[in-house]
């Protein structure tokens, strides 16, 4: 009974004990963690690599530390109407570059007076309104009624850039509101400025006061229009030194030249003085000639009456 009750008490061997006593499953095991741990780090260091392929801004703060929100940031110009397709320029902006007839094309004609276009004017071919939109998203901060350009509206933007909205019928903004690009400003009218394109908006991009080509802003963020900007600034401030240096050159090379150049004799003066003195002294023999002339005839009709007189007296001896 005892032998059938230690043979009933026998366990089931544990397979994993015996599995681990064989020489191979140590290595294995180390193997597997292994290949756990480099999955990992390749793992980590694509998503690493795909973040900073990623298309968003380094930065959403501006140079002062301020927030710009991202969408700010991807704006591009656009032309300020809703429905580009539809409309077309009647007058560009007036370039130094263009050509003489060009230039002329972009004239105003107000008052008498030609004025240069600092913007362009939009129409629609069959010459009815339109819905005027904002180029890029920003502050309003005027909205007027000129006697001249009719309703005005101006929306700022960052890096001294402003948008110029004119020759408006009516407006459906105020000043101090905030405008998403694409926002109705107002209507395309008619003003006195210019009278010749009638129904019209007259659009003006300005950097720092300064009106520049709205097609150079076309598809282009407020960063890069100001950095343009200021490119072509310095690079037409360097061509005007650069002209005025060799003006200068030309000068300081003319100068020396005519200090080389040998000064006309006086003879002219001395030989005016030298006939002034010849004529002087044939005056003078003249008149002194003249003097001696006189005085020899004032001597013989002084002598003559004497001898007159002595014949007088001879005469009136012989009548006695």
């Amino acid at each position: 009974m005892k032998e059938e009750e230690k043979q009933n008490k026998k366990t089931v061997p544990m397979k994993g004990k015996n599995a681990m006593k064989k020489r191979w499953v140590y290595p294995a095991v180390y193997l597997s963690f292994a290949a756990v741990i480099l999955t990992s780090v390749l793992w980590y260091q694509n998503d690493a690599k795909n973040t900073e392929n990623n298309n968003t801004p380094e930065s959403a703060l501006e140079d002062d530390g301020t927030a710009v929100p991202v969408s700010l940031t991807k704006e591009v110009f656009q032309m300020p109407v809703a429905d580009p397709e539809a409309i077309e320029v009647v007058k560009d902006f007036f370039s130094s570059d263009a050509t003489a007839q060009e230039q002329e094309a972009a004239l105003v004609f107000y008052n008498n007076i030609y004025y240069q276009n600092r913007g362009i004017d939009l129409a629609t071919e069959d010459g009815k309104s339109f819905d005027v939109t904002a180029a890029l998203s920003g502050n309003v901060v005027k909205v007027a009624k000129d006697p001249a350009l009719g309703f005005v509206v101006e929306v700022e933007h960052d890096k001294g850039v402003v948008t110029h909205y004119s020759s408006l019928a009516s407006v459906s903004v105020k000043q101090g509101d905030q405008v998403k690009q694409g926002a109705v400003l107002g209507q395309a009218g008619e003003n006195a400025y210019d009278k010749d394109a009638k129904v019209h908006a007259h659009f003006e991009v300005r950097k720092d006061g300064e009106a520049v080509d709205p097609v150079m802003a076309w598809d282009q963020s407020v960063a890069q229009l100001a950095s343009a900007v200021e490119d072509s600034r310095k690079e037409m401030k360097k061509a005007e030194e650069q002209k005025a240096a060799e003006e200068q050159k030309k000068a300081e090379e003319k100068k020396p030249a005519e200090e080389k150049k040998p000064a006309a004799p006086k003879a002219d003066d001395k030989g005016g003085k030298d006939t002034k003195g010849t004529k002087d002294d044939g005056k003078d023999g003249k008149d002194a000639n003249r003097e001696q002339e006189s005085s020899s005839q004032s001597a013989e009709d002084t002598d003559a009456p004497a001898e007159s007189d002595e014949t007088s007296a001879d005469d009136s001896g012989a009548n006695e």
